[in-house]
């Protein structure tokens, strides 16, 4: 059922179709190979302008407009009755026989689809509001730019297009778009965007204010070859009736953000031309989380690798003989990898003189010491290699162009090298630097904190086999160097204490209960252990003490010191063979493998006594000592009854968990006392472990 108002409305719109299929040379049912380009496919807006001044000279007539001009609202309803096409009507609001709201009523009364934009410069806020709730299509004062009128009136006849032409409400799409946070569009076969829908949450998605998107081309929006591929993806729903979906990045009002665009056919023409909807979900955050992903995946893998390296580094460090062949084994490993160009190591820092690299591997050596010589040149100064020195820290450079604890020294030296990234690694085992491990990059971006944490610990364990093969040197060694130092009581608290006391102190052994925790053992002559325990609290190096033995003449102290100079001479790798405080002076004497940076130890010992003198320094010859010499010894210190009651022990299995004998057991084939045996017992191994701690 259709009411008599909507006839001349059809009639109408039939003739504006079949105007349009003549003009356009088009057919609803046209071959997508047929259809012509976007310029020649574009329809001229005829509109119909009611102003008793003419119409405004935005609206002159070229290809895309043409313009037809009447006075009154008498002649506005007359013309519209005739045969000729209107595609949009605007209208003043003064008119001379009537105004535009009334022109406007009759228009929605008999043409309810047509466009119609109230343009006045007579109108008022009240006029614009009335005019849109009577079903204006838009409202703009005269003062507006032309171009911006022009636009409108694109916009509306499209929009008017898309309802008329498709049979789909646009209001209906509105609502749906609302329903989603997403933005849609309508676009025809040849790219031009008829309508621009966006929900409530969508505003800083878009890409082009809508009002200037609206008649505009895929090509007027984004570089030529990305609306080429579009314009291809929209012919390709149409021929095929499916959905293409493709994903795309562009600049919006929030910044650069992806986009999903899914296209799938309209259902009908427009003026016709086939048209789609285009459907646009910011897909900005899930490509950030896959790229995330995917980096973290990558991290790993790599960490996996270099730990793989690192183990296969530690591998072939077992059974090095020296600390040259440590570092090469290392270097050469970190070299030949895919993740790192080069690598070389450096003794530890010795005041006031340079470092020199000992190994390099995959790199020119006159090269690597000119770097090395402006980084350690003054390491008092803030550059790379002063925090390792001073502070004992790796120092990562990711990028060598831009980091900034870089001197600009260092930094011209690495760009000439082509060092793209770069990390230096201190030596340390316990508290003692045996030197650096640098390693440089393959790229920019390298060493992530947990890959730092990695070569962090090579470098521990680099430095604990240098450590392990010096003492193993010390053991084998027939040469050793000895050293003397001499302590004033002012600096030393136990030389003090010697003097306040009137006692002496000496070292009787150390024990290494981890790796930063040593007992000392040491005997006091001259005072009771409880007067020395009452003053150990003004020696600071002391945390914990007690009283192992005491007697008449002499005392037995179990000491931590973590500070003390015995502790920082055995982490300076050498073995303290004596350490005595007396008369108000602390001597210490220690040796070393024949090897030794004497300098080195020597500035360990005075972190803790800044004033202490090297007193001497001498080689020593080690008497090589057999097992049969050793078994000698030790027949020699046993007595008749302790050797028997030792080795009757022994066979009887008294040594094994669980025991085989017990000791009443082994008292009674020996025909003695239990308490007897146990005293035999004690004396046979108390001095078997003395002899062989001595030795």
């Amino acid at each position: 059922m259709t009411s008599e108002r909507q006839t001349p409305e059809r009639a109408n719109r039939d003739r504006q179709r079949a105007e349009r299929a003549t003009e356009d040379g088009t057919t609803e049912a046209r071959p997508m190979g047929d259809r012509p380009a976007r310029e020649t496919a574009r329809k001229t807006v005829r509109v119909l302008c009611v102003d008793e001044d003419g119409p405004p000279s935005a609206l002159s007539d070229d290809d895309d407009v043409s313009v037809s001009s009447v006075s009154t609202a008498t002649a506005a309803r007359e013309f519209l009755a005739t045969d000729e096409r209107v595609d949009c009507v605007v209208s003043e609001y003064d008119l001379p026989d009537d105004d535009g709201l009334g022109l406007l009523e009759s228009v929605r009364n008999h043409y309810p689809d047509l466009p119609f934009v109230l343009f006045t410069g007579s109108g008022s806020e009240a006029v614009a509001s009335e005019a849109i709730g009577m079903g204006a299509t838009d409202y703009l004062p005269k003062g507006t730019c032309g171009d911006h009128l022009r636009n409108r009136v694109g916009r509306a006849v499209a929009t008017a297009s898309v309802e008329t032409e498709s049979g789909i409400s646009v209001d209906r799409l509105r609502e749906l778009t609302n329903a989603f946070p997403d933005v849609a569009f309508v676009i025809d076969e040849n790219g031009q965007y008829l309508e621009v829908m966006t929900g409530p949450d969508t505003q800083d998605l878009r890409t082009i204010e809508q009002e200037r998107l609206v008649g505009t081309h895929l090509h007027d929006a984004f570089p030529e070859s990305q609306a080429d591929r579009f314009l291809g993806l929209v012919r390709k729903t149409l021929e095929t009736g499916g959905v293409e979906t493709t994903e795309y990045q562009t600049e919006t009002a929030s910044g650069e953000r992806w986009f999903e665009g899914r296209i799938a056919p309209l259902g009908g023409t427009i003026d016709g031309r086939e048209a789609v909807v285009w459907v646009a979900r910011d897909v900005t955050d899930r490509r950030n989380n896959e790229r995330r992903l995917a980096e973290s995946r990558d991290a790993l893998t790599r960490l996996n690798r270099i730990n793989g390296l690192i183990h296969s580094i530690v591998q072939s460090l077992v059974g090095s003989a020296t600390r040259e062949e440590i570092e090469r084994t290392v270097c050469e490993e970190l070299a030949n990898s895919e993740f790192y160009e080069f690598a070389w190591t450096g003794g530890p820092w010795v005041k006031d003189e340079r470092m020199h690299p000992d190994v390099v591997v995959g790199t020119e050596r006159s090269d690597l010491e000119r770097l090395v010589a402006a980084t350690s040149a003054r390491p008092d100064e803030e550059n790379s290699f002063a925090r390792v020195v001073r502070e004992g820290e790796s120092v990562v450079v990711r990028d060598a162009a831009e980091s900034e604890i870089l001197s600009e020294r260092e930094r011209e030296i690495m760009l000439d090298m082509e060092i793209p990234s770069a990390v230096l690694v201190p030596l340390t085992y316990g508290n003692t630097n045996h030197g650096i491990l640098g390693i440089s990059g393959a790229c920019t971006g390298a060493y992530s904190d947990r890959e730092l944490t990695a070569l962090e610990t090579l470098g521990e364990i680099v430095a604990f086999a240098i450590n392990a093969v010096k003492n193993r040197n010390l053991l084998l060694s027939d040469t050793t160097v000895e050293l003397e130092f001499r302590v004033e009581g002012s600096n030393s608290g136990f030389a003090r204490l010697s003097t306040e006391l009137d006692c002496k102190f000496s070292l009787e052994g150390v024990v290494a209960v981890a790796e930063d925790r040593l007992l000392e053992y040491v005997a006091v002559e001259g005072a009771s252990a409880s007067t020395v325990l009452n003053r150990l609290d003004d020696i600071a190096t002391v945390e914990q003490s007690r009283v192992v033995s005491e007697d008449d003449t002499e005392s037995l102290l179990e000491l931590h010191t973590p500070e003390s100079g015995v502790n920082q001479l055995v982490e300076a790798g050498t073995v303290v063979e004596s350490a005595v405080a007396e008369d108000g002076v602390a001597r210490y004497v220690v040796e070393a493998s024949s090897d030794v940076n004497v300098r080195n130890v020597v500035d360990t010992f005075r972190t803790t006594y800044p004033d202490a003198e090297l007193v001497s320094k001498h080689e020593a010859d080690r008497p090589v000592d057999t097992s049969q010499g050793l078994r000698q010894r030790l027949g020699e210190d046993l007595t008749d009854k302790q050797r028997t009651a030792l080795q009757a022990a022994y066979f009887a299995g008294y040594y094994e968990y669980p025991r085989e004998s017990t000791g009443e057991d082994v008292a009674e084939s020996l025909d003695i006392s239990s308490p007897t045996l146990h005293q035999h017992l004690r004396a046979a191994q108390r001095k078997l472990v003395g002899t062989f701690l001595d030795s």
